[in-house]
C-alpha cells in the first residue's frame, strides 16, 4: 500500500507520481503540437495555441517534481527507532512547509494533547522558525497549542517517551467540538489534518 501523505515514505512515492505526471502533461501538449503541424504542414495554425497552453500545467508539474527531489524520507532505521515510541501519540512524518520567506523540513511531528512537539534532522530548516509558523497557523484554526521543533533526535525520542508517560494528564479536561464535515476526527487529528494542509 503506498505510503499517504503524513506517513513515512511519502516522498520516495511522490517522486515517482510527479514523474510519471510530468511526462504525461508534458507529453499532451507535444503529441497535439506534432499531430498538426504534420497535418497542416505549418505552426501557424490554432492547435499551436492550444498546445502552448497545455504546457503550462506541465511546468508546475516540473517545479512540483523538483520540489519533491530536493526532499528524501528518513532513513528506514531512524523511521522504525521513532515508530517505536509512538505509542499513543498522533503522528505525522515527511512535512514539508512552504511559506513565501523560506521553507521548512520537519522529519516527524508527534501530539499529545496541548503539546505539539517535531524532530528537524536538515540544517537548512530554521527549527524556530518552522515551530513559530506551525503555532501561528493552528492558531489561526483555533487551537490553543505549544510547538517546538527539536534537532538532535534522542532529545525527540526522550520528548516522544515523556508525553506517553504523561498522555492522560496533558489530554484531560480539553474540550473539542467537531467540525462539519470531520466528524470522524478527534482535536489532535484535526491538529495534524492541519498541519498536512500547509505541507507540500
Amino acid at each position: 500500500m503506498k505510503p499517504k501523505k503524513g506517513e513515512w515514505g511519502y516522498f520516495r512515492t511522490e517522486k515517482k507520481r510527479k514523474l510519471l505526471q510530468m511526462i504525461v502533461l508534458l507529453a499532451i501538449p507535444l503529441m497535439i503540437y506534432g499531430t498538426s503541424y504534420w497535418y497542416f504542414g505549418t505552426n501557424k495554425n490554432i492547435m499551436t495555441v492550444v498546445s502552448m497552453v497545455g504546457l503550462l500545467p506541465a511546468c508546475l508539474s516540473v517545479v512540483s517534481l523538483i520540489m519533491f527531489m530536493m526532499r528524501s524520507s528518513l532513513p528506514e532505521e531512524e523511521y522504525r527507532e521513532l515508530q517505536a515510541h509512538e505509542g499513543s501519540l498522533t503522528t505525522a512524518y515527511e512535512l514539508y512547509m512552504t511559506t513565501e520567506k523560506q521553507n521548512a523540513l520537519v522529519d516527524c511531528l508527534v501530539i499529545c494533547g496541548n503539546d505539539v512537539v517535531g524532530y528537524v534532522s536538515d540544517p537548512k530548516t530554521d527549527a524556530r522558525f518552522a515551530a513559530d509558523h506551525l503555532k501561528k497557523m493552528l492558531r489561526a484554526e483555533g487551537y490553543r497549542v505549544s510547538v517546538h521543533m527539536l534537532t538532535d533526535r534522542a532529545h525527540f525520542i526522550q520528548r516522544m517517551d515523556s508525553l506517553n508517560a504523561h498522555a492522560e494528564d496533558l489530554r484531560k479536561d480539553i474540550s473539542y467540538k467537531p467540525q462539519p464535515g470531520y466528524e470522524d476526527y478527534g482535536r489532535e487529528d484535526m491538529i495534524r489534518h492541519t498541519a498536512l494542509s500547509i505541507s507540500l
